[in-house]
């Protein structure tokens, strides 16, 4: 599924995109996996079914990357691992 990868602060973004059956729509898809953790354990958190839905693959990639990046950097209340 990831086509994109990259680490920010204590995640790794992994962000692709998934062709929808029966059109020509690409939906965003984002799993994000915290490195660090107390316990030296790794977690991930799956977020699939993203909305709006993409007429090219690498517009719904770079959906699920920025949305990535915003909530590694801002701590979002989404992200709970």
């Amino acid at each position: 599924m990831a086509n994109h990868r990259e680490e920010r602060g204590q995640y790794l973004i992994e962000a692709g995109a998934f062709h929808l059956p029966g059109g020509n729509k690409w939906q965003p898809r984002l799993t994000m996996t915290r490195l660090r953790c107390t316990t030296g354990l790794t977690k991930s958190q799956a977020f699939p079914g993203l909305t709006p839905l993409f007429d090219t693959a690498k517009g719904a990639t770079r959906f699920a990357i920025d949305l990535g990046r915003s909530m590694a950097d801002l701590g979002s209340a989404r992200l709970t691992v």
